[in-house]
């Protein structure tokens, strides 16, 4: 479990605002007309992309509503949690056909497995450096 700290929070904020900018565009609309459907200042969609304010529960589920997206879509993206990018790749995943989902899945596990395996090399690396 992660301790929240000021460093994580900016970092977190800095991850929202970046969804929440994505979210914007990929719904194709302004910061002037996200502003404007909530009745705020154009600035304030601004703080909130830049990650220097956060919204509220209520605005940040109105802004889902205008995106036509989850909320957890939105607290999702550009999370590290391996739980969050599992699930963000199982979207992607959704739009393949079998085929090509069965070839991305096999380069996934090729890739992470060659990984896992030069990470516990670089580790007996250091060990032995130690000695």
């Amino acid at each position: 479990m992660m301790t929240l700290t000021a460093g994580n929070e900016r970092k977190t904020a800095k991850y929202l605002g970046r969804a929440l900018s994505v979210a914007r565009t990929d719904a194709k609309l302004t910061q002037e007309q996200v502003a404007e459907h909530l009745g705020v200042f154009v600035e304030t969609i601004s703080r909130f992309e830049r990650g220097t304010n956060w919204p509220t529960v209520p605005r940040l589920l109105a802004l889902a509503d205008l995106y036509k997206i989850p909320v957890s879509t939105l607290l999702r993206r550009g999370s590290d949690r391996a739980v969050d990018l599992g699930l963000e790749l199982a979207e992607q995943l959704e739009r393949l056909n079998n085929d090509d989902r069965a070839w991305v899945s096999g380069l996934v596990k090729d890739i992470c497995s060659r990984l896992h395996t030069s990470d516990q090399l670089a580790n007996v690396t250091k060990a032995k450096e130690r000695r």
